[in-house]
């Protein structure tokens, strides 16, 4: 008995310190990321945090029943000082991994704005590159605070659990020993079942739960990472949502995209330009607060779609919307999901139909967060990377190398190539650690985040690789798309809403003018495949989850997912809907901060049209997902 009552001090103990250290982490993070997050140190913020404990008492369980059943067998071998030492190794290291999480989740945050899920460990599996271990020694010396952090939660979590760690080793157990152990066992494991579920409501709490506590913004604040990585580990299929009957589905086309235009097919080149982290918030032309001069000039000459958005918050999401059209309303990436040998449709595999060569240039390390396997998927005949460019004197020293001399590459190599040819760039410019070459460093210093000489290095080296293109054969029958792979992190003094977290710019360019113009239709990174095919009069039917942005009888809309959330976009609203209910209305262009909720107020505006175009969606990416439908035959 004594070392029952003994156990659940221990416990007792052990939990509060654990509450204690993920309130630190919480106040933390909140701390660190006031600017992407809508947090206050106010009496909301007291009560945001109070919401959070649920959270943070079922990820603690779920992190420990293992050791809650370990310590409470009722067996003559729990008295061991083996098993003893066992217990604590295994406190230990479980909740320090945790704790660790949660740490890195407060510098990791600002680039994906939302906690890390499972696919985090696709990282140190080398299925996402290796890049992981490459970067390891910059983020440590950068965020070097975090990892004292660590060691001084480790070392709570020691001494606590040595000072209430007090029972002695015994040679036996008896009867009535063993019925206070199984009986505390079951007493517990009841409160851990509790705690686990978040309460005695109907469903255990889920990641879904969060934004019915909180506004979209603070969904990470009320959150931790420990409890949204073991939420998505086991999260493979997508459910298959039944929202409307299969004919009201089929008169909503379900993907098919039919020639519109009896006119001969153009088979002029394709070069899509994808920058990375290119907000539209530093492209100067759009009110940016970046020195884009070449970017700006090329934009001019552009059909500039100005109200564009990112399908997504990672690299890993946005290449697949850009050349395949597939949106991201899943939480882990197309690329990682079960569904990622699905036979998918690509510009990549329809153009090379009507006999395009097609490439994939990435100046990245080979394996990359598996650009170089998608690039396989989607069809393309070649992959360009660090390995091909076979020249490290060029390498950054970070994802690998630089864009000037790598977009330079990828001219010589389309000289090369015979004509018609569709490629894609996926440039590493600007990316953490926001670094630029040496010799650039006087030419683009400015003063603000590191971030803006990133953002005029890309300029110029785009310039220069323009420039050379201009000087070859091809380069009069190209189309070119511009467009960014998502947004970069918000810097100290950005105001921002839900919608301004995915703004890029996205335009189509061709060198003979034809194709100029400002739009300010709603479009997204899945529309680009269908208003290129349209550009190129394509002759053939094909699935696309996007829509033709230069098919006016058709209402736009943009989608996106995070954290569980949906958000669309239209021409006027966007709402946001966690998979069971409508959380979020909002009047964009009159509300511009999106501060006022308009399901708020009385009387709630009609947003069935919207909440409709939402859940076909939604029902339609399930099934073709899980039916492998995301073709035409």
């Amino acid at each position: 008995m004594g070392k029952v009552k003994s156990i659940q001090y221990h416990l007792l103990l052990q939990f509060i310190v654990l509450l204690a250290l993920y309130f630190l982490c919480r106040i933390l993070f909140v701390a660190l990321n006031k600017t992407e997050l809508n947090v206050t140190f106010s009496v909301d913020t007291i009560l945001l945090f109070i919401k959070a404990i649920r959270f943070d008492v079922s990820a603690i369980f779920m992190a420990n029943s293992l050791f809650i059943v370990l310590i409470f067998l009722p067996i003559p071998i729990t008295f061991n000082k083996y098993y003893l030492a066992f217990l604590k190794w295994l406190f230990l290291i479980t909740n320090g991994l945790f704790l660790l999480l949660n740490l890195i989740d407060v510098a990791y945050f600002p680039f994906i704005h939302k906690r890390m899920q499972a696919d985090v460990f696709l990282f140190l599996n080398g299925d996402k590159g290796f890049d992981f271990f490459t970067l390891l020694p910059k983020f440590l010396a950068q965020f070097w605070y975090l990892l004292v952090l660590f060691i001084l939660f480790i070392s709570i979590l020691y001494k606590s659990y040595q000072y209430s760690h007090s029972y002695k080793e015994q040679a036996a157990t008896t009867f009535k020993n063993f019925l206070y152990s199984f009986v505390a066992f079951l007493v517990y494991a009841g409160i851990a079942i509790l705690g686990i579920r978040g309460g005695f409501q109907m469903k255990p709490i889920d990641l879904i739960h969060a934004s019915e506590m909180a506004e979209i913004r603070n969904i990470p604040a009320i959150l931790n990472t420990p409890f949204t990585v073991i939420k998505t580990i086991d999260k493979k299929s997508l459910p298959q949502v039944n929202y409307f009957s299969a004919k009201e589905m089929n008169q909503w086309n379900n993907g098919l995209h039919l020639p519109i235009s009896n006119n001969e097919f153009s088979k002029e080149n394709v070069v899509i330009i994808v920058i990375e982290s290119l907000s539209k918030k530093y492209v100067g032309m759009l009110n940016g607060k970046g020195k884009t001069p070449f970017i700006d000039s090329l934009l001019n000459e552009s059909l500039l779609f100005t109200n564009g958005f990112a399908n997504a918050k990672e690299s890993i999401q946005g290449i697949p919307a850009v050349t395949a059209s597939i949106p991201s309303l899943q939480d882990e990436p197309f690329i990682f999901s079960p569904y990622s040998t699905n036979k998918i449709t690509s510009l990549a595999n329809l153009l090379k139909k009507k006999g395009y060569n097609t490439s994939f240039f990435h100046g990245g390390t080979n394996g990359t967060m598996g650009f170089d396997s998608y690039s396989k998927l989607a069809g393309f005949d070649q992959y360009y990377g660090r390995t091909e460019f076979n020249n490290d004197e060029e390498y950054a020293g970070s994802w690998g190398i630089w864009d000037e001399p790598f977009l330079q590459y990828m001219v010589q190599n389309l000289t090369k190539t015979q004509q018609p040819f569709f490629s894609t760039v996926f440039t590493l410019n600007p990316h953490h650690p926001f670094k630029i070459p040496e010799k650039y460093a006087a030419k683009f210093k400015q003063d603000g985040p590191d971030i803006l000489k990133c953002i005029s290095y890309i300029d110029y080296a785009l310039s220069k690789f323009f420039e050379s293109a201009k000087k070859q054969a091809w380069f009069n029958n190209t189309l070119f798309v511009i467009t960014a792979d998502h947004t970069s992190p918000f810097t100290e003094n950005d105001k921002v809403n839900q919608m301004d977290d995915y703004r890029i710019p996205i335009a189509f360019y061709k060198p003979n003018g034809t194709l100029k113009g400002l739009n300010s239709s709603i479009a997204n990174q899945i529309d680009i495949l269908p208003t290129i095919l349209d550009l190129m009069k394509y002759p053939e039917p094909y699935f696309s989850y996007g829509n033709n942005l230069l098919n006016t009888s058709k209402e736009k809309f943009a989608v996106t997912y995070n954290g569980g959330v949906y958000q669309y976009i239209d021409s006027s609203y966007c709402y946001h809907f966690n998979g069971e209910r409508a959380i979020g209305l909002y009047n964009w262009r009159a509300d511009t901060s999106l501060a006022k909720n308009l399901l708020l107020t009385k009387p709630v505006p009609d947003f069935h049209l919207q909440d409709q175009q939402l859940k076909k969606m939604i029902q339609w990416y399930n099934s073709s997902m899980n039916n492998n439908k995301m073709y035409i035959e």
